[in-house]
């Protein structure tokens, strides 16, 4: 069966707020030192894979993942359509300020997951589910036949994933987002989704390639 189009994403690696459990969404915070750290060890890992195009997005986590992974310079596509969830006011809060808030946050469990839906300027999963439907258009239209490498966040990335796959916004947010530096591989024969694979830090750093 041919594959024509191969869409790799993988998450940045570890930050600072990922350390101190704080919303980080569009704040725009660099990685820690072992986020550093294990992006190397990952990068050695996988230098025997090439990919046609690399896209980012606009946030320095993501960015400076990219840069450790590919040791490009920069030399690729950033693009704000797989931004990070706008968290509106519960950016660079830990869960346990969030949960002090008054007015009360609303959180709504979706699989094994509890979401929140009404913090003020935080962006609706709907409008993150619209920007992940126009991405998608955007790679099928502009990089078909490509192996394409995205880079991005946990939530983009939760409901890129569920879209690839054919399920509607809930159904994505059921599903567990992408741990930190996982690589998770779609196949394509047109767009129609042929394979998937899933290739978690553990497994990269126990396999010698």
């Amino acid at each position: 069966m041919q594959v024509e189009t191969i869409i790799n994403t993988i998450r940045h690696a570890k930050t600072l707020y990922n350390l101190e459990h704080r919303y980080a969404g569009s704040t725009d915070v660099p990685l820690s030192e072992q986020g550093i750290q294990d992006t190397r060890e990952i990068a050695v890992r996988l230098s025997g894979r090439s990919f046609d195009k690399v896209i980012t997005s606009t946030l320095r986590r993501s960015i400076e993942t990219a840069n450790i992974l590919i040791s490009d310079n920069g030399h690729f596509e950033k693009n704000d359509l797989c931004d990070e969830r706008n968290f509106g006011l519960l950016e660079g809060l830990t869960l346990n300020e969030v949960h002090e808030l008054d007015p009360p946050i609303l959180f709504v469990e979706i699989g094994s997951d509890q979401h929140s839906v009404n913090p003020a300027g935080c962006e609706a999963f709907e409008d993150v589910w619209m920007r992940a439907n126009i991405f998608q258009n955007y790679l099928f239209s502009n990089c078909k036949g490509s192996n394409i490498l995205i880079v991005s966040h946990s939530i983009f990335l939760q409901l890129f994933h569920g879209m690839l796959r054919g399920m509607n916004c809930i159904e994505s947010l059921a599903k567990s987002y992408p741990s930190t530096l996982d690589l998770t591989s779609f196949y394509f024969r047109g767009k129609d989704l042929v394979n998937e694979e899933v290739m978690t830090f553990e497994q990269i750093a126990e396999k010698s390639f």
